[in-house]
């Protein structure tokens, strides 16, 4: 996948009004403010309809912005505008950022939403670590229709659905329900991450009615994780696996063999990737039986 800094991921959006009519004695400060929220919006409709005074007669119809194109050049132009202001004075290609981000500000009041959100996006990579560099992200639909996207590295993806847009930047998690906005994205949980027992132990026991163990799995505690979910995989056969609140699990008695397993952590809403495999071994515990001689006859 390209870079984030150019990607918009929609999951649909409510079709906007495309035209109003102007009332009695209405401002097009007052029609911008009615319909796009924003006051200042009035020169987006003086450029769009082409007028050449701010005195509209009543009755006039006069085009809207499209609703995506104006929302991605807002939500580019606030990613630029926190990335100028968070960056150092000093800091290089500021002064730069800050130029592009003037001409990004003159294109958006022109209406030439395409444009500004291009120009916007190019002053937040000025300043931006990891800009240019693609984002690795995944986007699942449940049954239900709920959509997760999860970024794991590069810049943020921004995610729109019901005309709100949503940046989801490295590490975070945010999921939508069907028809409605995204909300807050969360952190992504981490991968637990296996503590005993160590990775291709042997262990050795005196068989019970031709089992053997018990062995107790145990890995690290995951910020976030309200449970884990096991795996052990047997050397043939149905796979064991249990949901937990702890990290331990004191497995049932097993046949000889070897074993591998793995561990995720799991949340109200997430369910992380799976830990590196690990292996383990059970043997039997093989006691020589020693028969002294004696002089018995």
């Amino acid at each position: 996948m390209r870079s984030a800094l150019f990607f918009l991921f929609w999951l649909g959006t409510t079709p906007s009004e495309r035209e109003v009519v102007v009332n009695e004695r209405e401002t097009l400060s007052q029609v911008a403010e009615r319909t796009l929220g924003d006051p200042n919006g009035a020169s987006e409709l003086k450029a769009l309809n082409g007028l050449t005074s701010d005195a509209v007669p009543a009755g006039t119809t006069l085009k809207l912005p499209p609703t995506e194109d104006r929302s991605r050049a807002l939500s580019a132009l606030a990613a630029a505008r926190n990335a100028v202001a968070q960056a150092d004075r000093n800091a290089a290609r500021r002064e730069e950022a800050s130029a592009k981000l003037r001409e990004a500000e003159t294109q958006f009041q022109s209406a030439d939403y395409v444009a500004a959100a291009k120009t916007a996006d190019s002053a937040w990579a000025l300043l931006s670590p990891g800009a240019g560099q693609p984002s690795t992200f995944r986007v699942k639909v449940d049954e239900e229709g709920e959509t997760t996207v999860s970024v794991q590295t590069g810049p943020p993806v921004r995610v729109r659905a019901e005309d709100k847009t949503q940046p989801v930047n490295a590490g975070e998690v945010v999921r939508v329900a069907k028809g409605q906005a995204p909300p807050a994205p969360e952190a992504l949980l981490n991968v637990p991450q296996p503590r005993m027992p160590t990775d291709g132990h042997r262990f050795k026991f005196a068989p019970v009615k031709g089992q053997l163990g018990p062995v107790t799995l145990t890995w690290h505690a995951v910020a976030g994780a309200k449970g884990y979910e096991v795996e052990v995989l047997p050397p043939e056969g149905t796979p064991l696996r249990r949901t937990l609140s702890t990290t331990q699990w004191q497995l049932p008695m097993l046949p000889a063999g070897r074993y591998r397993w793995t561990v995720r952590a799991l949340s109200e809403s997430q369910r992380s990737n799976a830990s590196t495999e690990r292996l383990f071994e059970l043997t039997e515990d093989k006691v020589a039986l020693e028969v002294g001689k004696t002089n018995w006859k």
